[in-house]
């Protein structure tokens, strides 16, 4: 009681004031919109941040590899060069020096290591480890999924959906022969009956009545449901969470890893690997999605030789981090603690589940994306700059980091244990928040965000859409309306009326269209030069003109 009380209390007092901190001094730099920031949702925010700007940042590079293909007595297969554990060559001429050498030279298959590797079938669903497979699967965002899964448990035929248990107790694996016998009635599942295993009661993996905190996994109950009877998207996360029980009674996948290096006249060393599936096990229950690019490998031995038929260069370019989906963003919430540098902290972070609840994670996302500090397009989560302005105005101070989340948490479960106390907690809180405000007056002087439209980040009306301001940035090329805010682009104010259909949109291949080039754009008919449009893996420059009824881009001579 006293834990979830102070936690409640102690969110509060530190949201509070560090919201209203931020939202004030982000005013003076002409922002005039709230900024929520919180013990929870500001550290999410500072991972999606760092990945954005990492990817800003990034300035891709050009490598090239050689790819061999060999005859070792009559059998054929493929290898990449490789020298010291690197196959990227930064320098063109080398790469085709290599090429020339070993075209149609001896081989001989060197060195051959098979590895044999058995993966057990996963472990039950907690609802974080369900949202992230949903994501991937069908890319539901984690709100989708709980939504989804809520429906199900209100109709009976899943157990509690915010469990952060992967286990359950005897009580429940004792009723998993009858949920299973039921299951198999479906046409859908009949293909995978009978279970190599008839139960699991004796596995540690799935039960262990020490690993259930308040809920047990999620699994189907023993009112059975034909799938078929359900709507799509009901359908299919019941399918996930009837065949991750099902593939529980499965054997284990057991998969041969083969590397073979093969010298080229006894220098250049070229290495190929493949695998072979020795034991499919739980792997025909559950979809394998991924692409299987492994290589099936001919039965070579050590000491063979053979020629090199083939030689061929590829050139290749380094590739930026990739962008968080929402499901990823579930499992980094959950694994904050891998950010920390701190190793007490981490196993903290680890015992607490990281970053917010089972229960508040998606909610958590869902909030970043309604105050618009992060979009996701395509599944692909992106920060704004609404998002990258607070997290640098709050800078690496205490309020952004997982370690405070960490600290935190170790205390409030020794509050819950009885061995800290509340009141105690809550006076180093009020001390905490206005460390907070302290930090933000003494940083504000050095903020600088220039390179973000800050000029868009304004307070929204209670309107739908309307803005507080609805101040014109000139005259519409196209009739006699004003062009006004419109939330993601600029648009004619004369839109209702007659349908204008002036528009230009606030990002252009990448590039933040400022107010001030917009009003330069109405006035001159062209902007100032924009540097760094990207597209594809072309980046250029250039200014944007009114020509033929649209934008375009106007190249400098």
């Amino acid at each position: 009681y006293y834990e979830a009380y102070t936690r409640a209390c102690a969110d509060w007092v530190v949201g509070m004031n560090a919201s209203r901190v931020y939202s004030i001094l982000l005013k003076k730099h002409g922002m005039s919109d709230v900024f929520s920031a919180g013990r929870v949702q500001t550290p999410t925010l500072a991972l999606i941040v760092k990945r954005e700007k990492e990817i800003d940042n990034f300035k891709s590079e050009p490598f090239w590899e050689v790819l061999a293909k060999f005859d070792i007595e009559g059998k054929k297969y493929e290898g990449k060069w490789h020298q010291d554990g690197e196959s990227r060559l930064k320098e063109k001429e080398m790469a085709y020096k290599i090429a020339q050498f070993c075209e149609g030279k001896d081989a001989e298959v060197h060195e051959l290591v098979t590895e044999r590797k058995e993966f057990q079938p996963p472990l039950l669903f907690n609802l974080s480890s369900l949202q992230a497979t949903a994501n991937k699967a069908f890319k539901f965002s984690p709100k989708k999924t709980l939504d989804v899964l809520q429906g199900l448990y209100q109709k009976g035929i899943v157990s509690y959906p915010r469990s952060d248990s992967n286990y359950v107790t005897e009580g429940e694996a004792e009723t998993f022969p009858e949920i299973l016998e039921k299951l198999s009635a479906f046409s859908e599942y009949e293909h995978l009956f009978p279970l190599p295993y008839s139960s699991v009661l004796g596995n540690k993996r799935y039960v262990n009545a020490k690993k259930v905190s308040d809920h047990y996994a999620i699994i189907p109950t023993e009112q059975v449901k034909d799938p078929s009877k359900l709507s799509g998207d009901e359908q299919k996360i019941y399918d996930l969470v009837v065949r991750r029980l099902i593939a529980a009674h499965y054997e284990k996948a057991i998969f041969d890893y083969t590397t073979i290096t093969t010298l080229v006249e006894k220098r250049a060393a070229f290495i190929s690997k493949g695998k072979q599936q020795i034991q499919e096990g739980w792997r025909k229950v559950i979809f394998q999605n991924e692409k299987d690019d492994d290589v099936i490998l001919p039965n070579v031995q050590e000491g063979e030789e053979g020629k090199v038929i083939k030689v061929d260069v590829k050139e290749g370019k380094t590739q930026p981090p990739k962008r968080y989906t929402e499901g990823q963003l579930i499992t980094l919430m959950k694994t904050a603690g891998k950010h920390l540098d701190n190793d007490e902290l981490e196993k903290i972070l680890a015992k607490s589940e990281g970053l917010g609840t089972e229960a508040t994670r998606a909610g958590i996302i869902t909030m970043l994306k309604d105050r618009k500090y992060i979009d996701v397009k395509k599944n692909q989560v992106f920060a704004t700059d609404k998002g990258k302005v607070l997290i640098d105005a709050i800078g690496d101070k205490i309020l952004a980091s997982p370690e405070m989340t960490a600290k935190w948490e170790q205390r409030l479960a020794e509050i819950g244990e009885g061995t800290a106390s509340a009141a105690a907690f809550m006076e180093q809180t009020k001390k905490l928040s206005a460390k907070i405000i302290e930090d933000a007056v003494e940083a504000e002087s050095k903020w600088n965000f220039s390179g973000y439209d800050t000029e868009s980040i304004q307070r929204k009306g209670k309107g739908k859409g309307k803005s507080f301001s609805s101040k014109s940035f000139g005259s519409c090329k196209l009739c006699d309306g004003k062009v006004v805010d419109k939330g993601s682009f600029y648009g004619c104010s004369n839109y209702t009326k007659t349908k204008c259909t002036f528009t230009v949109s606030k990002k252009i291949l990448g590039k933040t269209v400022t107010q001030a080039n917009l009003k330069k754009l109405l006035s001159e008919g062209q902007t100032d030069l924009i540097e760094g449009f990207k597209k594809g893996d072309k980046i250029f420059n250039a200014k944007l003109e009114w020509k033929e009824n649209k934008v375009q881009f106007l190249f400098e001579k």
